[in-house]
């Protein structure tokens, strides 16, 4: 039965009736909590709050939605108004369509690229191996021995054949080139440093000076100091340069040309053709070489040692000319053609003048370079 209005408690069973001013308060959408829209509140701060819409309690998962920065915020980079720049370690968003990477800073071509960009000032490379002219010089000696054996041989055995006559051989005079008669596609006097010529220079262990007609490299550390030709890259062409060591012994000194060279991250020169001539009047050319992760290696020898005539001692100016065209690269010094090489891995890159000071010997090199110029390749 049920009880009076003002009764509390039931006085057969002992039943709590509340007071109506104690009911429980319903919720702005007009149920309690637990239902509709509020949920329960949470019982342990710190869990995800899910309520906002429909049925959703507190405690179930939603899919979280990211809040997107207001547009006219200043902190926002992109943003309509913004011209803040991003912080630190900002991330692009991806937009659609195609999609352009720019390369790392500080960043080379990869060995053996077709169009190598111009390379930046590099510091000196490591020194060349020893070249062990003395095991040269007497496999030289040797052979010249044998072929004075044999050819005396042979001249006995013509002059005492019956009927027999006595041969002459002719030998086959070396190609004088001619002047290019196109426009140079760079050239230098060395009056000025008009063309930017990296100049950088470390008392002690090198040194590069222009002015008065000359560029003077100077190598005082027994490595190579590399001059690149300053903002430029080339694939076929013909070189003409003066060089002539002031500075030096026949054991100590060496210069010459890089020709399609590119570098590494490290500054280090990596793919390349080096023509090389030294104070003994001896040349050389070789090509660099990198492993599978671009790192140097030791360079190839493709030609050389080999002793000439045509370079002239130190304290005398000796011409330089090397063409390349296609895979076939010529040097040629004071207009004698010297040797030819026929390689395909690198079509184009850098030009660098060099000084070598060789290894395990005096410090201490300097090479005059002039009368620079690079013309089409003919």
């Amino acid at each position: 039965m049920p009880l009076a209005p003002n009764e509390v408690y039931c006085s057969n069973c002992g039943y709590y009736n509340a007071p109506a001013g104690n009911q429980p308060t319903l919720s702005s959408s007009g149920a309690p909590w637990g239902e509709g829209a509020g949920g329960y509140p949470p019982t342990t701060y710190g869990q995800p709050y899910s309520g906002g819409g429909g049925a959703s309690q507190w405690g179930q998962s939603v899919t979280p939605v990211p809040t997107p920065p207001p547009p006219a915020s200043p902190g926002y980079y992109g943003g309509p108004v913004s011209s803040t720049p991003p912080p630190p370690g900002y991330t692009y968003p991806e937009q659609g369509g195609s999609s352009y990477a720019p390369p790392a800073p500080g960043g080379y071509p990869q060995a053996g690229s077709y169009q190598v960009p111009p390379l930046p000032p590099v510091q000196p490379q490591p020194p060349e191996r020893p070249r062990g002219r003395n095991l040269g010089l007497l496999a030289l000696v040797a052979v010249v021995v044998l072929v004075l054996v044999l050819g005396g041989i042979g001249v006995f055995a013509l002059t005492h054949r019956g009927g027999g006559t006595t041969g002459t051989l002719t030998p086959t005079p070396a190609q004088s080139t001619s002047s290019p008669t196109a426009a140079p596609l760079f050239s230098d006097t060395f009056t000025n440093n008009n063309h930017g010529w990296d100049l950088t220079s470390v008392p002690g262990r090198y040194s590069v000076k222009l002015g008065n007609g000359q560029l003077l490299l100077e190598e005082d550390n027994n490595r190579i100091l590399p001059e690149f030709v300053p903002g430029k890259t080339f694939d076929d062409f013909r070189l003409d340069v003066d060089a002539t060591i002031t500075k030096g012994t026949q054991e100590n000194s060496g210069f010459g040309v890089y020709i399609r060279a590119s570098a590494n991250q490290n500054t280090e020169l990596a793919t390349y053709y080096r023509f090389a001539m030294y104070g003994d009047s001896t040349y050389a050319i070789f090509k660099g070489v990198v492993d599978s992760s671009g790192q140097p290696l030791d360079d190839q020898k493709l030609v050389g040692y080999l002793s000439t005539t045509a370079l002239k001692p130190i304290g005398q100016v000796n011409h330089i000319e090397i063409v390349a065209k296609g895979s076939t690269m010529t040097l040629s010094v004071n207009g004698q053609t010297l040797n030819s090489i026929t390689d395909s891995s690198y079509k184009s890159g850098s030009i660098a003048l060099y000084v070598s000071n060789l290894p395990d010997t005096p410090k201490g090199v300097i090479v005059a370079f002039s009368n620079l110029a690079i013309y089409p390749a003919p």
